[in-house]
């Protein structure tokens, strides 16, 4: 399958700074895959992000290097409206995205931005909520909803758009676990229904394990390994390395394995881990 995402030997540092923020990270995503990035705080997830849409450097200036390509289009060459059209960004803060005084306005805004004829955004507001599962919320003030509502209205913003990627900068740092599952719900339905291409920093693991088709791994302001959920996770030196915690399920399967129990395989989720566990013998 053809890649869809492209990055190459890209270094960015902000201006004034003498550090990279990102340092030659090198990457390809195909299309429709869902992909993970994962470290620690300030290793330059959210910047990464931010190289998608062309912010980075247009927006942010400083100093960049490599290149990066996504739908065919190179961030360095086209401008952000038409790079919008193939990225749709969605940051942690939801509040931060949403100024208009309806959902209705909220999510038709960047379509009209685009030109789009009155009908056609109308078509796409009306698919983007019930997508979403906020139909009936269109002439609701955004600020007034709750956070994984308002979350779920950014993502229908970037959905009314139609963009082949979704880029989302810790979509649920900031939910209560039923407002994180139901957002989570949204953009894997996103990947599988739709076959949106999805790349998805997150410091949720159980998340990750659950979701993800690849896990990227950023440390230090570069890309330190590229691998499946399985190989990532059971990877203990590199965890530590990354100061990175496994999902608990994963943790409790490692703790296992010290004791001396036979585990034969590192489980991501409980389904996986009940089988695993059942008739457990000490080697």
């Amino acid at each position: 399958m053809a890649s869809i995402i492209q990055f190459s030997n890209v270094t960015y540092s902000y201006p004034r700074t003498d550090t990279p923020a990102i340092r030659d990270i090198s990457f390809e995503v195909e299309k429709g895959e869902f992909v993970a990035m994962i470290g620690p705080t300030g290793a330059g997830k959210s910047t990464l992000c931010y190289c998608f849409n062309g912010a980075v450097p247009q927006l942010f200036s400083g100093e960049m290097s490599g290149t990066v390509d996504v739908a065919g289009c190179s961030t360095f060459e086209k401008e952000i409206p038409v790079l919008a059209q193939h990225v749709g960004l969605v940051v942690q803060n939801a509040r931060t995205q949403l100024f208009n005084v309806s959902v209705l306005q909220e999510v038709g805004f960047g379509c009209e931005n685009l030109g789009m004829p009155r009908e056609v955004i109308r078509d796409r507001v009306r698919q983007a909520l019930e997508f979403v599962g906020l139909t009936g919320f269109e002439d609701r003030e955004p600020g007034a909803l709750s956070g994984g509502q308002q979350q779920r209205v950014a993502i229908a913003c970037v959905l009314a758009m139609d963009p082949d990627i979704l880029v989302l900068d810790e979509p649920t740092s900031e939910l209560d676990p039923i407002g994180s599952e139901q957002v989570m719900e949204v953009i894997a339905r996103l990947n599988h229904e739709l076959g949106k291409t999805i790349f998805l920093v997150t410091h949720d693991m159980e998340f990750v394990a659950k979701y993800a088709r690849r896990v990227f791994v950023l440390s230090d302001h570069q890309l330190i390994k590229v691998g499946t959920p399985e190989e990532i996770f059971s990877d203990q030196a590199l965890l530590e390395q990354a100061r990175i915690r496994p999902p608990q399920i994963c943790t409790v399967a490692m703790k296992l394995r010290e004791m001396g129990y036979l585990i034969t395989s590192i489980p991501l989720t409980m389904e996986e881990a009940v089988p695993l566990f059942t008739g457990l013998s000490h080697g």
